[in-house]
């Protein structure tokens, strides 16, 4: 079993199988007390495994689309990175001024960049894939895979809210505009969570970039 996670690694674990166990088992609860469908969860060794690997596949397609949708939404023309580049020397979890501005000037002079470009796509790769080469990314893998897991389950209880709303009209039910309430409170957590720990993500690159490379 270890050698099985290892192999699988944090983001397939967090991001899609702990996501598609979140999804299936919500769903089963859903089933059960909200449209009265027996089941039985009581799994047996052979029905755990296929249970696992059924969430396996339903967490990757809706990472698959969830990632789709992001791209197509909060990182449209870099809108999150430019949010996460924005500073404050305020506060622990933003980049400081001096921080950003001696990355790009070490990456701009590194690679010849034009410094009244926007370089902020090439700052950013290049910082990335410098520390992934070099560098301990724990907590920015950890941050991704959160986000990721985040937007899989937004995007699941958007998607449970439009199909209990449609339901509702033809059978409507006290219990399922609770539902609704749960799933739309659902919904904007776990968007809230991928945008904060995306953001996250790129604001720890830079800063390691900064104390492992600039620094030293």
């Amino acid at each position: 079993m270890n050698k099985i996670l290892d192999k699988l690694g944090v983001y397939d674990l967090i991001a899609v199988l702990l996501s598609g166990i979140s999804i299936s088992t919500f769903s089963i609860l859903v089933l059960q007390l909200v449209y009265k469908i027996p089941m039985d969860v009581n799994f047996k060794v052979n029905e755990t495994l296929s249970f696992l690997i059924l969430s396996y596949f339903l967490g990757l397609i809706f990472q698959e689309c969830s990632s789709f949708i992001q791209k197509k939404t909060i990182h449209r023309n870099n809108g999150l990175l430019k949010t996460a580049l924005k500073t404050s020397n305020d506060s622990h979890i933003f980049l400081t001024k001096i921080e950003k501005d001696e990355v790009y000037a070490y990456v701009i002079n590194k690679l010849k960049l034009n410094p009244n470009e926007n370089n902020d796509n090439v700052v950013y790769n290049y910082c990335k894939f410098y520390i992934l080469k070099n560098s301990d990314t724990s907590r920015i893998d950890r941050d991704q895979s959160i986000s990721a897991m985040s937007r899989s389950l937004s995007l699941y209880f958007a998607l449970l809210t439009i199909t209990v709303l449609i339901n509702i009209f033809f059978q409507p039910q006290f219990v399922k505009f609770i539902l609704i309430v749960i799933s739309l409170t659902f919904t904007f957590l776990f968007y809230y969570r991928c945008k904060r720990f995306n953001k996250l993500r790129y604001i720890n690159i830079f800063r390691t970039f900064y104390y492992n490379v600039v620094v030293k």
